[in-house]
């Protein structure tokens, strides 16, 4: 069975290729580039002007693995995870990532499904460069076993940031060239760096050290349809494709999966899904890479506490968790003096989000339809429509459908099955209330 990748690919590559690592970009606006044609990278933790590199200039060496017949990769920005599988070995692998940042709710990182084909692509196929330590030196190329230098547009200044591990273009319209690279940050640490599993660059795609030359090595001498989507991406089962090692606010199935001391699987009622987390009494780990973790008051008991993390611009302020909204102000289990903005369980009442009455709509100003008196099952942000529903930044686009009453109802659109919520499918072509004429695929 060919994996379902290629099931929403339409024949066909349009490429461009224009440099090298992602920058902000304004829809249809043009992109500025550096002398060298590079973009932005983003944040860096450490410029260091006195050229003390160490091992930031020597390049990393790739592991002797197989490499795969037909890889397939998958990138989930609400995941932050790359997921690479291969049907015809079996291999099925995923890694965390740090994409690029949010801007006006979205991150920079471009969508492959938003395009013709709905696919980008890695050129590991095309002749492989190599970086040398003398920044005089910089061939370019599709993909590279060694990369080590970026030209700071701002100084003229080139930095090792790369790091000599490899790094890979992303080919295809509109990427602009976006890349898989590594952590950048601690960059000149003798592993590579250290990769913080958020929303860090101006569109590239960082990968841990480790895990950036075991792709590599993976793919050699293949060409790799890549899909980018937003959403998280879920397996047959509907389960959360997620890394092996779990975290606070990871999706989970039960308590096994929240492989780390005191794991617990408890289930957001507005997902539907699974979260981690643990109890405390006061205070709750922390894991380098990711947001900084906070004890608050369990939402389904008073007198306990259970770890939650705090909104960041890591995690996008708890939009990259399904059923977990921000929370402003929120007090320390056991210190409600000591205040932070965390993520808890709730909806942002945006137009097909769970809710359990009207006031979790208000924001948007839509109204609960379909949720079970007592509260046990979630209905669904919603509103009136005659034609036409409203959009937002940074929120799913949105269709009038028939409502069923004689009125239009407002529902989500999506592109995937795993843009829908808990309980919800993708489906194909429903008409617009009085415009039949006119079709979307909407979560239903």
């Amino acid at each position: 069975m060919t994996h379902r990748i290629f099931r929403i690919a339409i024949t066909g590559i349009v490429a461009l290729l224009l440099g090298a690592c992602g920058a902000e970009e304004e829809p249809g606006g043009a992109v500025e580039l550096n002398d060298d044609g590079e973009l932005g990278i983003g944040a860096v933790d450490d410029l260091k002007a006195d050229g003390a590199w160490g091992p930031a200039t020597e390049c990393k060496q790739i592991p002797a693995v197989e490499p795969l017949t037909a890889p397939e990769i998958i990138v989930s920005l609400d995941g932050l995870t790359l997921h690479l599988v291969d049907e015809a070995t079996g291999y099925d692998a995923v890694f965390p990532i740090g994409p690029g940042a949010i801007k006006d709710g979205v991150s920079l990182t471009p969508l492959s499904i938003e395009t013709a084909d709905q696919l980008f692509h890695l050129r590991l196929d095309k002749p492989i460069g190599v970086e040398t330590a003398n920044p005089g030196y910089s061939p370019w190329s599709y993909a590279y076993s060694c990369r080590i230098w970026w030209l700071n547009g701002d100084t003229g200044q080139r930095i090792p940031v790369f790091a000599g591990l490899p790094f890979m273009r992303l080919e295809g319209a509109p990427t602009l060239a976006y890349a898989i690279h590594g952590p950048v940050d601690s960059y000149t640490l003798p592993t590579g760096g250290k990769l913080t599993r958020g929303y860090v660059s101006h569109g590239c795609i960082r990968m841990e050290a480790a895990d950036l030359v075991e792709v590599y090595g993976r793919c050699l001498g293949r060409k790799v349809p890549v899909r980018v989507q937003r959403s998280v991406e879920r397996r047959a089962d509907g389960a959360a494709v997620e890394v092996p090692a779990r975290w606070i606010l990871s999706e989970c199935t039960n308590d096994a999966d929240c492989n780390f001391e005191g794991g617990l699987c408890r289930t957001s009622a507005y997902s539907g899904r699974g979260i981690c987390t643990k109890a405390c009494m006061q205070f709750c780990p922390d894991r380098a890479g990711y947001p900084t973790s906070f004890c608050a008051t369990d939402p389904e008991d008073d007198g306990a506490g259970l770890c939650t993390l705090k909104a960041s611009s890591l995690n996008n302020d708890c939009k990259r968790y399904p059923g977990q909204v921000f929370s402003l102000d929120t007090p320390r289990f056991n210190q409600p003096g000591v205040l932070a903005n965390v993520c808890l369980p709730g909806s942002e009442g945006w137009i097909g989000e769970a809710c359990f009455s009207d006031l979790d709509c208000v924001p948007f100003g839509g109204a609960c339809l379909g949720a079970d008196a007592p509260a046990e099952r979630p209905g669904f942000c919603s509103e009136g429509c005659s034609k036409y529903c409203p959009d937002a930044t940074g929120q799913p686009g949105t269709f009038c459908v028939d409502g069923g009453d004689g009125g239009g109802t407002c529902m989500q659109k999506c592109v995937l099955q795993d843009d829908c919520p808990f309980g919800y499918s993708c489906e194909a072509d429903i008409p617009r209330f009085g415009e039949s004429e006119v079709t979307a695929d909407v979560c239903q």
